[in-house]
């Protein structure tokens, strides 16, 4: 067995064996979906929304994007900053084993409960809300991952610059609610003033939500959204890499 699956064995028991974390990134997401399924009309076609449910193009990718930017924006972050506060990667450090190991393992952990709660959703909304699948696949697959990229992205670049657990759930909840207002979560998109709606498509929360609004109406997802996705992935990775710290 390589150190790599080694470690992250141990931080996906240490994600299980905290109640709180895996709650939160389940009951959240299948909480929203649930409760706003059950709303009368939801599942109707909408004029607003080109026809289709607003259940389909608006709440299941909500919910999808919502999961991703906790993960990424303040449970990662967190972890990797009590890490830090607790000396764990300046003892790694001295070590034979790379601290990137551990970064490593800690990305794959938060990736793989986004992988199964994301299928959770759509089994879910599917077999008890009769949500359909997304009507462009390739295109939903890519905004997920392009989106999800990007988000842990600026999760690392948080995770890079904050000293403690503390300090890395508080500046993740600093992006993550402004991202909720700017990125049509609280107002849909096309609600929003012609200026908020550019701002909507080039953040990374903002972005992921609505190119997955689009794939899931059978549509292609926007250029700005992805380009800006691919954006804020390389740029904020490159500067994580160049100011890590690990002690």
């Amino acid at each position: 067995m390589s150190v790599l699956t080694k470690l992250t064995t141990a931080e996906a028991k240490v994600f299980l064996r905290d109640p709180g974390a895996p709650a939160i990134v389940v009951g959240i997401p299948l909480a929203l979906l649930l409760v706003f399924g059950l709303l009368p009309g939801v599942n109707e076609p909408d004029p607003e929304f080109g026809g289709h449910s607003v259940l389909a193009t608006f709440i299941a990718p909500m919910a999808i994007t919502i999961l991703l930017a906790m993960l990424a924006l303040t449970l990662f972050p967190a972890a990797m900053g009590t890490y830090r506060e607790k000396g764990l990667l300046k003892r790694l450090s001295a070590s034979p084993v790379p601290p990137s190991l551990l970064l490593a393992a800690q990305l794959l952990v938060n990736l793989a409960a986004a992988v199964a709660v994301v299928v959770l959703i759509a089994g879910v909304g599917g077999l008890a809300l009769g949500i359909p699948l997304p009507g462009n696949p390739g295109g939903f697959l890519l905004s997920l991952v392009l989106g999800a990229v990007a988000l842990f992205s600026v999760g690392l670049l948080v995770a890079a610059l904050a000293p403690t657990g503390r300090a890395a759930s508080g500046i993740g909840s600093a992006l993550f609610f402004p991202m909720l207002a700017l990125g049509g979560v609280w107002v849909p998109k096309e609600k929003l003033p012609v200026f908020l709606q550019h701002v909507a498509d080039v953040l990374p929360l903002g972005g992921t939500l609505n190119a997955l609004r689009a794939t899931w109406a059978g549509d292609a997802p926007e250029l700005l959204q992805l380009g800006a996705m691919a954006v804020f992935a390389i740029g904020c990775s490159t500067i994580a890499a160049r100011v890590f710290r690990w002690e």
